[in-house]
């Protein structure tokens, strides 16, 4: 085949892959790229000094299906020029897909922290029940918490290192993300306050990158605005063997199906951060290991840190679902930091759902830490 050169080539013919905003286009040197919107409905944004990592999109259909994946893209883009004194981008868009069609608003913020307004109308042509809702994806190689040892020589391999949620009851959870050996879903049900993929471990010598500056990726917040009604965060794990890959993906998932011809209304606020969110006494590692003792014991160490902790009483809160829990200890590594260990034996089972918390005698003063283990 004798394909054109680049001085034969008609450009109008070869179509956009997307868009890129950027600050002060005008002003040499003082403006940065913070968000870009490319390939089907993702997009990203980025605060100051922050490197690409979360990708966002505006809708999901069968994400972890086993009859496979629908991909909408968009088809349309409105950007409206901004007046020298906004501190926004106003964009609409329209996309479509064979099951569903949407129109969408974002409203773009730049800043030490980004943000993105999403105000989405999406209508259906076929009753479906597999809609992901603000679907976010990401990267995780390896970490710590991986008992099959390093894929590569670098200690830390990931965008994002655990799935966030605080529940509209208030009880904020943290569960470490996972290559596993097989794909994996998980599901925690009920409308939340927030949630998102959080990356939190900021120390640059931890990840041994200099070119990937993985200390450096966002947090992605999801805010939901309105009431969602019931559904459930789902959150989807797939095997890779490298870091090219998003296998990670987190979403909303509505409880009921959403009916053909009906015009379904979602908004919600994405927050792009190096900065934690408030809440109690954060995660800030979990380690996996076999114990020396035996190869049967799975040794678990979580650390946690904040505020919370300082002048209270410990009382650990351990339990699983399968297998035995032993060797249990609590101690403190510092004035507002403590770590939390202990011992799983398995035995014959395949899964194993793990829960954790640090409570004073009346009140819980962590996270609430969960944790799937499986033998592969």
């Amino acid at each position: 085949v004798d394909y054109p050169t680049a001085t034969e080539l008609d450009r109008s013919q070869l179509g956009v892959s997307g868009w890129r905003a950027i600050t002060k286009p005008g002003v040499a040197g003082a403006g940065y790229e913070f968000a870009v919107f490319q390939g089907g409905t993702y997009f990203r944004a980025v605060g100051e000094g922050q490197f690409y990592g979360v990708s966002a999109r505006a809708l999901s259909i069968g994400t972890g299906s086993t009859g496979g994946e629908e991909f909408p893209h968009f088809t349309d883009f409105w950007i409206f020029e901004p007046r020298r004194a906004d501190d926004s981008l106003d964009v609409i868009a329209l996309a479509d897909s064979e099951s569903a069609s949407a129109a969408y608003r974002f409203v773009l913020r730049p800043g030490s922290a980004a943000a993105v307004d999403v105000v989405g109308e999406i209508t259906p042509r076929a009753d479906f029940s597999e809609v992901g809702v603000a679907p976010l994806s990401s990267m995780y190689l390896h970490g710590p918490a991986d008992m099959a040892g390093q894929i590569d020589q670098r200690p830390r391999v990931h965008d994002s290192d655990g799935l966030s949620i605080v529940s509209a009851s208030g009880e904020h959870i943290w569960r470490p993300l996972a290559n596993p050996g097989y794909v994996q879903q998980s599901a925690f049900a009920g409308a939340p306050a927030r949630f998102g993929l959080e990356q939190r471990d900021r120390v640059a010598a931890n990840y041994a990158d200099n070119e990937a500056r993985y200390d450096r990726r966002p947090s992605v917040w999801i805010e939901p605005v309105g009431d969602w009604g019931p559904g459930e965060v789902r959150l989807l794990e797939i095997p890779t063997i490298n870091e090219y890959a998003d296998n990670i993906a987190a979403f909303w998932r509505p409880a009921e199906p959403w009916a053909a011809g009906e015009a379904y209304r979602i908004a919600y606020r994405l927050h792009w951060s190096a900065t934690p969110a408030p809440g109690p006494a954060r995660v800030v590692d979990t380690r996996v290991a076999l114990a020396p003792e035996s190869s049967d014991l799975h040794r678990f160490e979580i650390d946690f840190a904040g505020e919370a902790l300082v002048a209270a009483d410990l009382i650990s809160d351990v339990w699983s679902t399968e297998g035995q829990l032993s060797n249990i200890r609590l101690t403190r590594t510092g004035t507002t930091a403590a770590r939390l260990s202990f011992d799983l034996a398995p035995g014959a089972s395949r899964t194993v759902e793990l829960h954790a918390a640090v409570h004073s005698p009346t009140n819980q003063l962590t996270e609430t830490w969960l944790f799937r283990w499986t033998p592969e």
